[in-house]
């Protein structure tokens, strides 16, 4: 529905200088030559840079990041009010935009008659605002007020309004800049259920705000503006992660240069919300199909003390304790675990390869997998059983499902050598596993050794020599998983 390509929009800093230039782009406009130009004249500056993305049916974008980042410039680029300097839009069906709420709103008309001039300045004719005004003064919850001037009106009030007459209008794409910072937080809970509708509608919506709650519970995608150039672009809860922790730390060193403390109250609270919503959506344990000849009856996370848990530091042992039942005697049984992220599976500790259990299995009984020091960056996994038979044809016993998650966290992760910019950053949103690896740099093919460069983990250094030169040992990964299985009278 909207593809940005490498858009780029240059302001100038004194009204002279911007008159004379604007004068001299119509000329060139008007006479068939190309305004567009990569220099900046004198006293302007770029805006935005190179900026691209893309939205398709049905989904949601946020544009977000601090005050003039270029949040609202691009979007009024989107709508055609600014034309970039560089670059390309393309937008296919019909724009409506929310740039300016209350555009057009006259204070000393009434509510009824300041829709009609609203609706019309949208578009709107006039026999489908006269059906739709009913709806509308409904959804704002403003009935009681129709006829009231609109000087009256509170700004919560005047948004509700606006809102309400702009989103009667049925566009294929809808921009929306601060839409619900104003307005009770029952309102803003209703404009989200109406946008929500909307992008089910198969339309599509890019919004600007700076509410992150907003962004992780609405958006599939988000692009991270600063100083008008792209940080960073992808899944609106990755992105959200990575702007958290930039502001985080650029709010710890504005409170140590005033000399004060830093209380990430903000910050907390929204990596909070995350972490809730992660946690819902990993906490799908489906339940196993009731012909299954093996049938599983319990799970249980384990840390290295042996204790049931949800989550667990960087790099601890853990242990997936499964207590099944069998309806019928599995001969040779093989369990597998796919250890999932994202719906993308990371590893499988599988007994198809580490070989089968007991020659058989009958009743009720536990197994235990343990890996030790496992080796996944903080995230949400979830844990995915199948198990089969391998007595006279391999065939399964168990269908495939999740039956259990848990978190890994952030305690631990500084025995990782964290010596580039973003350690942090990547540790917590790059790929979910962590190996240990040394880089060597050599002069030439063959040639001399000029640097290494070794990960390593903190408590497997060998020598205080590569402590003090800030390099260690590449160590062992986790090891092989350990499977132990018990009969029901608990013989291993």
């Amino acid at each position: 529905m909207v593809e940005v390509e490498g858009i780029s929009k240059k302001f100038c800093r004194r009204l002279r200088h911007s008159l004379v230039y604007g004068m001299q782009d119509f000329a060139k406009e008007i006479t068939g030559r190309s305004h567009q130009s990569e220099n900046l004249r004198p006293n302007e500056f770029w805006a935005l840079r190179n900026v691209s993305f893309s939205v398709r049916r049905g989904e949601t974008l946020a544009l977000i990041g601090r005050n003039g980042a270029g949040k609202s410039t691009t979007l009024k680029m989107l709508n055609g009010l600014l034309r970039p300097d560089a670059g390309r839009i393309t937008v296919q069906g019909k724009v409506q935009a929310l740039l300016e709420l209350g555009a057009g709103f006259s204070p000393v008309l009434s509510a009824r008659e300041n829709v009609y001039i609203n609706a019309a300045m949208l578009g709107m004719p006039r026999a489908d605002i006269d059906k739709a005004l009913p709806e509308i003064m409904e959804f704002a919850g403003l009935e009681h007020v129709l006829e009231t001037p609109l000087q009256n009106f509170s700004s919560g009030m005047k948004t509700r309004l606006a809102f309400a007459v702009a989103t009667q209008l049925d566009p294929d794409v809808l921009l929306l800049d601060e839409v619900l910072a104003v307005g009770d937080l029952a309102f803003q809970e209703k404009c989200m259920r109406r946008m929500e509708a909307f992008r089910r509608r198969n339309k599509a919506i890019i919004f600007i705000t700076h509410n992150l709650y907003q962004v992780e519970a609405m958006c599939t995608s988000a692009v991270w503006l600063e100083d008008g150039q792209v940080v960073s672009y992808g899944r609106s809860t990755d992105v959200v992660r990575d702007y958290l922790d930039t502001q985080e730390r650029r709010t710890i060193a504005e409170a140590k240069a005033e000399g004060g403390g830093y209380q990430p109250r903000a910050a907390a609270a929204e990596r909070a919300y995350l972490r809730v919503r992660e946690e819902e959506r990993a906490k799908k344990v489906e339940e196993p199909p009731s012909a299954d000849p093996l049938q599983i009856r319990a799970v249980e996370i384990l840390d290295s003390d042996g204790q049931p848990c949800e989550e667990l530091p960087f790099r601890s042992d853990l242990t997936v304790r499964l207590h099944y039942e069998t309806l019928t005697p599995i001969l040779r049984p093989l369990f597998e675990l796919a250890f999932v992220h994202d719906d993308r599976d990371i590893f499988h500790a599988t007994m198809l390869i580490d070989g089968h259990g007991p020659d058989q299995i009958e009743g009720k009984g536990v197994v235990e997998c343990r890996i030790d020091r496992l080796p996944l960056t903080p995230k949400v996994y979830r844990i995915m059983l199948a198990a089969f038979q391998s007595g006279n044809a391999l065939t399964e016993v168990a269908t495939r499902r999740t039956i259990a998650s848990f978190r890994v966290t952030d305690e631990g992760v500084d025995s990782v050598s964290m010596r580039g910019p973003l350690a942090l950053t990547v540790l917590r949103q790059g790929p979910p596993v962590y190996v240990p690896r040394v880089w060597h740099f050599y002069d030439r093919p063959g040639g001399k050794s000029v640097a290494t460069v070794e990960a390593y983990f903190a408590d497997e250094k060998s020598t205080g020599e590569a402590a003090n030169s800030g390099k260690g040992h590449a160590s062992a990964v986790a090891g092989p998983p350990s499977w132990e299985v018990a009969d029901p009278r608990g013989a291993r």
